[in-house]
């Protein structure tokens, strides 16, 4: 196709959207250099895994000087963007609250005119990106007009700080845009022989293959309600539920169970006294100790002890501690890096146990601050904090042996929940281990990500993306992508 040349001039004309994804550096444009060339990419361009047809295109992926120009009016819904133009306040671009799922547009079916004129315009219209000002004349890569038609410059800067969007390059796949997708496939909940079963959004479980080929296919009510109950099946150990007829008392300023004292209150006491000497508009109303104690052999208990203290701020914001006990032959031991009700007790061949707390989820629970915990009370009676071993804030149980535990240990966890928004290249990682007995780990695998994994029948440990639509067998090294349009019921 023949080059199109554009001519730059100050105008205030010009109505919506397009998108310019710049990728290397260039001369910022001025109103008085010369026309320069645009021409069709030599090298496919790809909007979110889909090739645009520039033959066919009204409105054709143009390059110049390695720069890749996108039209965003064409793909606006694609990309997730709000375009708003007012006469008066110019035009504002900015990144939807939710991602929509739209596949991008069709090309229409006959070729377009390649005698066709691109003239460049330089606009004088305010510009807002993201509720930012924009000052359009100093960019290195300023907005212009085609044909009345917004080119927004989308520099790194852009791209990647504003969007959060993703570019890839390579020779054989040309360049890559990827944005931000509607989370569709959320965790793996169980499988047979050949397939994982994948809750997804709308209340729906897709099949999907175990060899990631083929497209995931939901599966009917019936079939449904026999898969739903695996989630909890899977879980390693039982459930710390606690025993009604086990209790710990208070005895003056300390706890006890069985004649056997835990923990003195003296601490908690003292600093609550100072409170109310120097806060006196408040009533000071005592604490408030509750426990939770299993059996979980002949010899050892599990307990914990929940202490609230400071009644006066009402429930759920009343202040409380955690503090788990192991008591063998007639004394208690505190249970390190655990400071939460544990959730899970999983009891090992050689007489060990592993106690956690599971992490609250983060892509829907409300109380974030819950970490995955874990410690180890080994056969010797050794009591090992798995948290401080490994160096992290959470720890995942995702499958138990004979021989250990595989889990999922990370620390980003609390701030990923935090942030409304996570750039698909956010530098998030997560390692996975296997824990022996003693204590001690194996490094099995590194995912450069954030996502939920699965330990399959086999061993294979997989995981579902938390940004994009991603399922990894990182045991094989398989991986899938699916774009939310092509999940979408």
């Amino acid at each position: 196709m023949k080059n199109h040349r554009i001519r730059l001039r100050h105008t205030v004309g010009g109505l919506l959207a397009g998108i310019l994804l710049g990728f290397a550096s260039g001369v910022p444009a001025h109103a008085e250099e010369p026309p320069f060339p645009l021409q069709i990419p030599s090298f496919p361009v790809q909007v979110n895994g889909l090739k645009t047809d520039n033959e066919r295109s009204p409105y054709p992926v143009l390059t110049h000087n390695h720069m890749v120009y996108l039209p965003v009016k064409h793909f606006a819904e694609t990309l997730g963007l709000d375009v708003a133009w007012d006469a008066a306040r110019g035009l504002k671009i900015g990144r939807r609250e939710h991602p929509s799922g739209q596949r991008p547009p069709a090309e229409p079916k006959d070729k377009a005119s390649v005698s066709r004129r691109f003239e460049a315009v330089l606009p004088e219209f305010p510009i807002e990106v993201n509720g930012k000002s924009v000052n359009n004349a100093s960019e290195p890569y300023p907005l212009l007009l085609v044909d009345n038609v917004s080119y927004f410059p989308m520099t790194w800067r852009f791209t990647h700080k504003e969007f959060g969007w993703r570019t890839d390059w390579s020779a054989q796949e040309g360049f890559q845009l990827t944005t931000e997708q509607q989370k569709v496939l959320h965790r793996i909940i169980g499988e047979d022989s050949e397939a994982l079963y994948v809750e997804a959004a709308s209340d729906r479980i897709l099949r999907v293959n175990k060899d990631l080929k083929g497209d995931p296919s939901p599966i009917d009510g019936k079939a449904k309600t026999g898969v739903s109950p695996l989630a909890e099946q899977r879980k390693p150990g039982v459930s710390f539920t606690g025993d009604l007829k086990l209790t710990a008392v208070r005895l003056g300023d300390s706890v006890y169970y069985n004649n056997i004292e835990l923990l003195s209150l003296k601490p908690i006491l003292e600093k609550a006294a100072a409170f109310y000497e120097s806060q006196t508009e408040y009533a000071n109303k005592g604490l408030d100790v509750q426990s939770k104690i299993m059996k979980l052999d002949d010899r050892t208990v599990l307990a914990v002890i929940s202490i609230s203290s400071f009644l006066h701020i009402p429930a759920p914001y009343t202040p409380y501690t955690h503090e788990a006990f192991i008591i063998q032959d007639g004394k208690a031991s505190s249970v390190p890096d655990l400071t939460q009700v544990p959730t899970r007790v999983v009891r090992n061949p050689d007489g060990s146990f592993w106690i956690a707390s599971e992490a609250a989820d983060r892509m829907t629970s409300r109380t974030p601050n819950v970490y995955g915990q874990l410690a180890l009370l080994d056969s010797s009676g050794q009591l090992r904090g798995m948290n401080t071993r490994l160096g992290e804030k959470d720890i995942d149980l995702l499958a138990s042996t004979a021989d250990g535990l595989t889990v999922k240990a990370y620390s980003d966890r609390f701030k990923a929940y935090h942030d409304s928004f996570i750039p698909l290249d956010a530098e998030e990682r997560e390692t996975y281990y296997h824990l022996d007995l003693k204590g001690s780990e194996t490094r099995l695998f590194l995912y450069k990500g954030a996502g939920r994994g699965y330990v399959d029948s086999k061993g294979h440990i997989y995981v579902v993306d938390r940004q994009v639509n991603r399922i990894s067998d990182l045991t094989s090294g398989q991986s899938r992508m699916w774009w939310d349009y092509e999940l979408m019921p």
